[in-house]
């Protein structure tokens, strides 16, 4: 089930999500962050990996080094249309996966994070609704940050 933490800083972000790892079953899995704005190339090429047939590359790819572990995708409002697409076919797929996949199934919990509500993103066209109501599962709400104020 995929966890979704709104508002606070970018570490009480990135906190929350360990919490949710660190409390569940995935535990022994790997944790691994990715900023949706400094890394949206890299983890656009490893959606494109994921969804072409073929060995893929462990050390370059967030989504094979986060098997059986937490992909934690933090500013997820960041991210293009294009890699939203790709993203939300790759969630997709941990839900309605088929047996006979070219593809393993992948094991795992997707845990996104954001500054603020994505609620606006989608009104504006800025974030796919589809994708929103795929990752919006489990909700944290943090208090929201004031500029200047640690």
């Amino acid at each position: 089930m995929s966890v979704m933490v709104l508002g606070g800083s970018a570490d009480e972000r990135l906190q929350a999500a360990y919490a949710f790892h660190r409390e569940s079953f995935l535990r022994r899995g790997p944790f691994i962050c990715v900023d949706g704005e400094r890394d949206q190339r890299r983890l656009l090429m490893a959606l494109q990996e994921w969804n072409s047939p073929g060995p893929a590359d462990l050390w370059a790819n967030p989504l094979l080094a986060a098997e059986h572990g937490t992909l934690f995708l933090d500013q997820v409002g960041s991210l293009s249309i294009e890699t939203q697409r790709m993203f939300l076919a790759f969630a997709r797929r941990l839900v309605d996966a088929p047996m006979e996949s070219e593809k393993p199934h992948w094991v795992g919990r997707l845990t996104v994070g954001n500054p603020e509500h994505l609620s606006t993103a989608v009104m504006d066209g800025r974030f796919l609704p589809a994708l929103y109501d795929s990752l919006d599962k489990v909700r944290v709400e943090l208090p929201a940050r004031i500029a200047g104020v640690a």
